[in-house]
Order: structure tokens, then C-alpha cells, then sequence
């Protein structure tokens, strides 16, 4: 639970802002009057001030700036300050007593400043990679999506192998009901002959009917491809290059994002033949590939794999854009007669717990707003960050520096407060979707809530 509301909580880089720190409860309010004493001070996690650095090695527990601020009648506490570069600050409320030299306590409140290029953006959580019924997964596609709104996902594409279909079923549940969340057109393409699994994130049009609707045309513009590539391609695997660039291709024509899928997947063996992933990086003809793909735990390697070898072909050049992806198969797992993992997930053995995977892997997306479009842009853009971060475990965020300082500070202080309203609007779809009939208006009464703590963020007003 939040005490404090901070708004704004991101402000421009290297200009005076003014913040408003609304207590929401009686208990959290911020004494005033008689022997209480407070002071403010501005420690800048970077260490960059308006008037310079701050010195290196100082621990001492007040070495910020002093700051201008105020209590209002209202009970908010409202600071005035220059907030240096781009980086994190941290606003530190110290409260002594005068009649008693032994009391003292501080609250901290944190504020992230951004250069101008990012500020009009906004930060989306977003699954690119996920099943359901539809393919093989557990669960029908108008239930998955409600659990991924459930646990704070701005966007999430029903990825299905080798069906588009059920992206579209899902789209047209929700539509009208829950029109903040962004469910976005997909599927796993499976091209014949071709091991490389692909997905079209956001494609108008499916890219499997395509080669279902005409397979020796398919082969035929295959070929044709092959014939082309770099003659340091081994024979062997020239048609499945080709059939990658195809692939890639088509689902750009459909407007869509083409994402080059857990390159290092692991079964009895790394699924892909080790030539055919360095082909398909050196082709570099797609627009994103998964850093960190739908891996269990005991398949880290994996994961490991294909953080290094990204990272290691970004440094080669020329870059390209990275995605997390969960690639789950189902949300729920009933731990019947297993209580020690009822325990760990916080339910009883007849309730269901949330299935490995499920919301362990996402992206962060810098974007204007939260349409497919938008998305596709921004990734395009490298403004995605891969973030692993598995139920128990610390969050592990992938991407250039400068975003993943900032995805960090999200995390912590962003995220978790929009997660919670998306929670309620997860819920009120699975009401929905049980046959309750109060569902639909309670969905409608929470409809904006994300939007509008979002902007708060960002804008005072």
C-alpha cells in the first residue's frame, strides 16, 4: 500500500518543477506546528546538481541540497527544486522533536528527471508472446487476457501457433468493455521447412493462411530468396534463411512487427542448429528478437544464451530492438495435495495459483501511447527494455543503459501502483467472463483509472 501520492513524479531535466506530496491517510499525515521540527533535503542519485557535482565518499545522512517547500492547510507538502540531468533524486523529509532530541524519523520520496526526447513518452508493460486454447495452451483466450490485465500488462498479443484466429476472438471481447487495454492482433508462424519460430506481433492479416492458401507459391518466392543470400550460407540451411526473410517480410507487409523467437530454445538439445542462428543474425532481417524468451527455470541456460549472443551481435552492429516474452501457456496451476507450494503462492491446495512463466517476462516500452502502432514505432525505436523477472526472484532489466537506469526506477515506484488498478480491472473481466452480472458496469466505472494515474505521473494537474 502507497501512503504518499507524488505528483508529478517525472519531471523535465535541468529546470525548476514543483511537486505536490498528498498523504492519503490520516496516519501518514505530515505533523506541523507546536515542537515538530522538519527539514527537507534534495540528494540527486547521480550526483549532478544544478551548480555541479556533488563530492564522491560523503555518507553522512543529510549531504543533500536544501530544498524549497511548504505545508499547505490541506495537509500537502509541496517542494520546489532544480532537478540537474537526467537521473533519480531522492527528497528526503527529516522530522525531529524539539522536547524530545531522540526522536527522529524520515520519509523518502523518489523523482526521476528526463531529458526532453523521453518526457512525452510513456511507459507500457507489455506480453508480445503468449498461448492459450487456441493453440496449445490451457486456457481460452478471453480468460488469458483478463489475467494478463490482472497483473498490470498495457498490451498483450494472443500469439497462437500457426492460428490468428484467436488474437481476433479476444480483441472482439473486449473491445468495448475494457477499452484501455490494448489486445493486439498475432500468431506464431510455423512456415513449412522451416524450424525458426517467428512471430507477428500486430499484423493486420495472418501470415500462416498465407502459405496455407498457396504452399507451391510459398516455395517457388522461397527459392527465389535462396538464390540471393550470402554464398557463405551452408546449403543446408539456405531454404530456412530464405523462408525466415519471407516470413519476415510478409508480416511488415501486414504491418506488423516481425520478432525472431527464443533463438536458444533448449529441449533434448538447443532446438536450432547453431550455423542457422549465426545466419539468421548475420541476415539481420528482422525487427526484433526475444533477449529473454518463455524459459523455466531449470532452462536458465537458455535464457543466459540469448542475453549474451544479443547483447554481443547489438555491440557487432548494425543494433536492433530487444523484447522479453513470456511465451506462457497457461496462467493458473492447481497445487492439489502439494502444500508446500500452495504455501510459497499464498493459496489453499483447492485454489489456483499463478502457472510458472505467467508474468515472469515482459517488456517495457517508451511510447507515445499504447495503440499497436505506437508500440510497433517505439520498438522499432529501441525503446523496449527485456525484463526478467521471475515470482521470488530480483528484477533483471536488458537494454541500453540510459533505459534500463530509468525501467529500474518504473519498476519500483511506477509500476507497482498501476499494476494495482489494472488489478481491479482484470478482476471485474473475470467476473465478467463467470457470468457475473454486475461485471459490465463495474468495468465501466474503472474504465480511465490507468490512463489517468499515468498522466498524474508526469503532470502535476
Amino acid at each position: 500500500m502507497h501512503y504518499y501520492d507524488i505528483y508529478p513524479q517525472i519531471v523535465p531535466a535541468d529546470r525548476v518543477s514543483e511537486i505536490r506530496i498528498h498523504p492519503r491517510f490520516s496516519h501518514a499525515a505530515i505533523p506541523r506546528g507546536g515542537t515538530w521540527r522538519l527539514e527537507m533535503r534534495h540528494a540527486p542519485g547521480g550526483g549532478v546538481t544544478e551548480k555541479g557535482i556533488l563530492p564522491a565518499y560523503v555518507w553522512a545522512d543529510r549531504d543533500g541540497v536544501p530544498l524549497e517547500w511548504h505545508l499547505e492547510e490541506s495537509g500537502d507538502l509541496i517542494v520546489r527544486g532544480y532537478f540537474a540531468g537526467e537521473q533519480e533524486h531522492n527528497l528526503e523529509l527529516f522530522i525531529t522533536l524539539d522536547d524530545n532530541p531522540d526522536y527522529f524519523k524520515n520519509q523518502s520520496f523518489k523523482i526521476y528527471s528526463l531529458r526532453p526526447d523521453w518526457f512525452a513518452l510513456r511507459p507500457f508493460k507489455i506480453d508480445s508472446h503468449l498461448h492459450t486454447k487456441g493453440s496449445d495452451g490451457k486456457e481460452e483466450c478471453r480468460y488469458v487476457v483478463s489475467r494478463y490485465r490482472e497483473k498490470g500488462f498495457d498490451a498483450v498479443a494472443v500469439t497462437d501457433h500457426r492460428r490468428y484466429e484467436p488474437s481476433l476472438e479476444a480483441i472482439a471481447a473486449w473491445k468495448e468493455l475494457v477499452p484501455d487495454f490494448n489486445i493486439i492482433p498475432g500468431e506464431e508462424v510455423h512456415a513449412p521447412d522451416n524450424p525458426v519460430h517467428i512471430v507477428n506481433f500486430g499484423g493486420r492479416s495472418s501470415v500462416n493462411a498465407l502459405y496455407r492458401a498457396d504452399e507451391p507459391r510459398y516455395r517457388r518466392e522461397v527459392e527465389a530468396i535462396s538464390k540471393v543470400l550470402s554464398p557463405d550460407v551452408p546449403e543446408s540451411i539456405r531454404f530456412a534463411v530464405a523462408s525466415c526473410r519471407w516470413v519476415f517480410d510478409r508480416i511488415r507487409e501486414a504491418g506488423g512487427l516481425a520478432v525472431f523467437c527464443h533463438p536458444y530454445w533448449i529441449m533434448s538439445r538447443i532446438v536450432l542448429p547453431e550455423p542457422l542462428i549465426d545466419a539468421v543474425f548475420a541476415d539481420r532481417k528482422f525487427d526484433a528478437t526475444e533477449l529473454i524468451g518463455g524459459f523455466y527455470l531449470e532452462q536458465s541456460e537458455a535464457n543466459n544464451f540469448q542475453a549474451i549472443r544479443c547483447l554481443e551481435e547489438r555491440g557487432r552492429g548494425p543494433s536492433f530492438p530487444v523484447l522479453a516474452a513470456s511465451d506462457s501457456h497457461g496462467t493458473d496451476m492447481f497445487p492439489v495435495n502439494r502444500p508446500n507450494i500452495a504455501n510459497f503462492c499464498g493459496v489453499s491446495t483447492s485454489e489456483s495459483a499463478d502457472a510458472e512463466l505467467f508474468n515472469w517476462y515482459y517488456s517495457v516500452v517508451l511510447a507515445e501511447g499504447s495503440s499497436t502502432e505506437q508500440l510497433i514505432s517505439a520498438i522499432k525505436k529501441d525503446r523496449s527494455a527485456a525484463v526478467e523477472y521471475p515470482r521470488g526472484a530480483r528484477p533483471h532489466i536488458f537494454a541500453d543503459f540510459r533505459l534500463v537506469k530509468y525501467v529500474s526506477f518504473l519498476l519500483r515506484e511506477y509500476f507497482p501502483v498501476h499494476d494495482a488498478l489494472c488489478r481491479d480491472q482484470g478482476l471485474a473481466m473475470i467476473d465478467h467472463l463467470a457470468g457475473d452480472a454486475s461485471a459490465a458496469e463495474r468495468l465501466k466505472l474503472l474504465n480511465g483509472r490507468v490512463a489517468r494515474r499515468r498522466e498524474q505521473f508526469f503532470r502535476a494537474d
